[in-house]
């Protein structure tokens, strides 16, 4: 389900942070001359070439994967925004903004993130990303059949199905930090983008620590059910209680003990990601003239509980770096994994590639009550041949897009496939001044 009446109860409270911050923030963004004595930066270096990148086909190749709607709608929102700020004023760009996210982009991902994990495993079904009479998002056209066969046949599964449209906007966040920290995109086109889904994101995992009961009646016809309800109450259930009897709109009240603590650690945890200087609208510290580095924490939900995340940048000339630690958790065992992404590594003229490596230990079978743990890991390769380029006008060329992925069994973030295998995609990126 998508943010609900619990997100808007939840809402007011960041809304003075956000008017406090924007007036400090967001109308000084992009207005600041570049000063090579200072140590930290607030996107301070204009950027001078902008890559809107879309995947025509990943793996598996049924539309869409959750990597395949964050690449492409973003680079959507991006060009949209761009315009919007050449023809109107920073107050009228802003609310634009504000209402361009919270409308149609934000829940849109969100529920793409849903879907994404049952076309993946076969099922279909449709999704419906703007707000209802009772406020909410849904995925819908899934019999209660079919959903408690996933959840008795694969867990795991059924598990991240409930907390996809989290992942999805947790991977987003990511993208967008390394969009920031790297100097890819201005503040002035992201960062309202930014601050409200990471804000709605804090918002949703902490309805638990309200107590919080959303009401929601269930639908007479099954196929207009919302394939999930609360996100994070039916994860908890599903988590703690595969065996009982299903239900689709699980509240706060229905939970039992340890379905409440555990909603309680997901949301104390979830503040984590408040720890983030560019939500604050700062890209990070200078360690000397060229170089650049920034800092973050995160949280999210796993197919088998959750985990936390401190994230580096890195940034100079020649160099985007991003290095993570991640710390899973069970029901009561902890399993550690690291990752690093190299970004726009130089092979040939009009040749670069992109490098990620992950590794990580993880419950066996990724099992929310597993003791033991298993090793994995993945391999994610980009290479763009950049073609028709031009050093006049705001178009600077466009390249083809072939990447690949192999990993081992096991969870990585905005990959649908936890299974062993090996994925390829093609894309195409436009390239603008």
């Amino acid at each position: 389900m998508g943010y609900s009446k619990s997100y808007f109860l939840i809402f007011p409270i960041f809304i003075f942070s956000f008017f406090l911050l924007s007036s400090q923030t967001l109308f000084s963004i992009g207005n600041e001359k570049p000063n090579n004595n200072r140590r930290y930066f607030t996107n301070s270096v204009p950027v001078k070439e902008r890559e809107y990148s879309f995947i025509i086909q990943d793996s598996p190749s049924a539309l869409f994967t959750m990597r395949q709607s964050n690449e492409s709608f973003l680079s959507l929102y991006r060009l949209g925004v761009r315009e919007i700020n050449k023809i109107g004023s920073n107050k009228i760009s802003t609310a634009s903004q504000m209402l361009l996210q919270s409308i149609f982009f934000m829940p849109l991902t969100h529920e793409e993130g849903h879907r994404s994990i049952l076309t993946a495993e076969g099922i279909g079904s449709i999704s419906k990303p703007y707000f209802n009479k009772n406020l909410t998002a849904y995925v819908v056209g899934v019999r209660d059949e079919t959903l408690v066969n996933l959840r008795n046949t694969n867990l795991p599964v059924a598990v991240r199905m409930y907390t996809a449209g989290l992942e999805s906007d947790y991977a987003l966040l990511l993208r967008e930090s390394s969009m920031l920290n790297w100097n890819e995109e201005s503040y002035k086109v992201l960062w309202i983008e930014y601050f409200f889904r990471k804000i709605s994101l804090v918002s949703y995992y902490a309805t638990g620590l309200f107590n919080m009961n959303i009401k929601l009646k269930e639908e007479n016809n099954e196929l207009d059910r919302d394939i999930a309800g609360h996100d994070v109450y039916g994860a908890a259930r599903a988590l703690h209680n595969p065996e009982m009897d299903f239900k689709r709109y699980v509240d706060y009240s229905n939970l039992s003990p340890d379905e409440r603590k555990f909603i309680k650690r997901v949301g104390w945890r979830s503040l984590l990601n408040i720890i983030d200087l560019t939500l604050f609208g700062h890209n990070g510290f200078g360690i000397n003239d060229k170089y650049r580095v920034n800092f973050s924490m995160g949280y999210s939900m796993a197919p088998f509980g959750d985990f936390i995340d401190e994230h580096l940048w890195f940034y100079s000339n020649s160099l985007k770096a991003h290095l993570y630690f991640r710390q899973f958790q069970n029901q009561s065992n902890w399993y550690p994994a690291v990752g690093v992404d190299f970004k726009d590594i130089q092979i040939a003229k009009n040749l670069n590639s992109s490098i990620g490596a992950h590794g990580w230990s993880q419950p066996k079978d990724l099992q929310f009550t597993q003791d033991k743990g298993h090793l994995g890991g993945a391999l994610d390769v980009m290479f763009k041949y950049k073609f028709m380029p031009r050093t006049e006008g705001n178009f600077s060329g466009i390249s083809l897009n072939l990447g690949f992925i192999l990993k081992s069994e096991g969870f990585l973030p905005e990959e649908v496939i936890m299974d062993s295998h090996f994925g390829l995609r093609l894309g195409a990126s436009f390239w603008l001044k």
